[in-house]
């Protein structure tokens, strides 16, 4: 899924610079019209690719979680860094969680 969406994204930058490039000489509204919708075609689809790595790296474990512990008068006392850890024993996905 990610290499799809990234694909289209490539694919719709490269059709926006197309569209630019062989409709630069005639210009007018509709070229930036067509080339800036291919333009946020390709953001959208890098966008959900970019969140479609950071979940699976969530689901995976190779995320750093970071702690911070501010003061009330907000200054940074202490930051911990830890490695979110998976569990992947049978016991502990068929426990169900309550409360």
């Amino acid at each position: 899924m990610r290499m799809f969406f990234s694909v289209v994204g490539v694919l719709a930058w490269i059709c926006a610079l197309a569209v630019l490039w062989i409709f630069a000489e005639s210009g007018g509204a509709l070229t930036i019209i067509a080339a800036g919708i291919y333009a946020v075609v390709a953001m959208v689809a890098l966008g959900c690719e970019r969140i479609l790595k950071t979940l699976e790296d969530i689901r995976d474990g190779r995320v750093e979680l970071a702690r911070v512990d501010t003061t009330a008068t907000g200054r940074v006392r202490e930051v911990e860094t830890k490695r979110a850890v998976r569990s992947s024993s049978p016991q502990s996905r068929a426990t169900p969680v309550s409360g």
